[in-house]
């Protein structure tokens, strides 16, 4: 059988797996980044710090700091973390190490992984 996740056939029940909510056709993205700006605009923090790593991936760097920062004000670690890919991005190296710290003591691995690297590149072992 080549049908797995939310197509599979439960075959000793009879019953089917209920088809998700996702739109296929990239509708859905479009509406998770509208429901997702929407919370940010009411001052949702998570959604915040979503909507400036989506907006990160995108390589919206400008789009994406002020919420990152605002993210991070917040207390928000993958906001942090995220701020150091972004100034590691834009070349400010020492900037993204000093969030990187900041996420990786309030528990961010990848956050950690970033600052050991940074560091091993400057010799820091």
């Amino acid at each position: 059988m080549d049908v797995m996740g939310d197509k599979a056939t439960l075959l000793d029940t009879g019953r089917f797996v209920q088809p998700s909510d996702r739109d296929e056709s990239g509708d859905g993205e479009v509406v998770d980044e509208a429901r997702t700006r929407l919370a940010a605009q009411a001052g949702d923090v998570e959604a915040t710090s979503v909507l400036g790593a989506m907006l990160l991936r995108r390589g919206d760097l400008d789009g994406a700091e002020p919420l990152l920062r605002a993210a991070t004000a917040e207390g928000d670690r993958a906001a942090a973390n995220n701020l150091g890919v972004l100034l590691h991005q834009r070349g400010y190296t020492d900037d993204a190490a000093g969030w990187w710290r900041i996420a990786a003591v309030a528990g961010s691995a990848a956050a950690a992984h970033a600052l050991g690297r940074y560091h091993r590149e400057r010799g820091d072992e």
